[in-house]
């Protein structure tokens, strides 16, 4: 009866282990993880989850699998949050939001964004992204302008924040936002620009 006591009084003070919601596929250079308020090491292979903050340093690149087949790549001196993910496979109620604070990223969606109603965003400092499936890159070419592009794929991406809202449909158009200004309307980038940005998330 004791043992049975113990093993019931062992699992519920247990610590509950947080879900996966995708893996690191490649970690080159100085990165930093954030779970819970505590700074972890964390290598090609380890889980990501949910609430976890990753911060890129110089000339550092990371590659994340998430765990319906999405492709996230940050660019170095990138910042980035994944508050929220949520994913079961053949829901319909799938969501996820993601808070990018600075630096540069590519995200190509998975399955997540395969519902009728897809709910997944990433929020920056100057303007919220929208994301119906396609691949994309979003960041900081210059000081203070967010940059973001269709770079394929054949839904739009949505572009808001409180002064207005916009949206790209044809990839190679791309917006530049400034905080508390109306992002601009979707310009098709010069090639120039387009490499700038690639190589900016590009593997060394």
């Amino acid at each position: 009866m004791k043992s049975l006591l113990f093993c019931l009084l062992f699992l519920f003070v247990m610590p509950v282990r947080a879900e996966s919601i995708g893996v690191i596929s490649v970690s080159v250079g100085p990165v930093s993880w954030y779970r819970a308020g505590h700074e972890l090491q964390l290598k090609r292979g380890d889980a990501v989850e949910q609430g976890d903050t990753v911060s890129t340093g110089s000339s550092a690149r990371l590659v994340l699998k998430m765990n319906e087949d999405s492709v996230i790549t940050l660019g170095a001196d990138t910042s980035l949050q994944f508050s929220e993910w949520q994913y079961a496979a053949g829901s319909q109620n799938n969501s996820a939001r993601l808070e990018f604070i600075e630096g540069a990223f590519r995200f190509i969606t998975g399955l997540i964004t395969r519902q009728a109603d897809p709910q997944l965003t990433v929020t920056t400092p100057a303007a919220t992204i929208g994301i119906r499936g396609t691949d994309f890159w979003g960041g900081y070419l210059q000081p203070d302008v967010l940059d973001v592009i269709l770079l394929e794929g054949e839904h739009a991406l949505e572009i808001r924040n409180d002064a207005g809202v916009v949206f790209i449909e044809e990839p190679g158009f791309g917006v530049s936002v400034v905080a508390g200004e109306s992002p601009r309307q979707p310009l098709q980038w010069g090639e120039e620009k387009v490499q700038r940005a690639v190589r900016s998330v590009s593997l060394p």
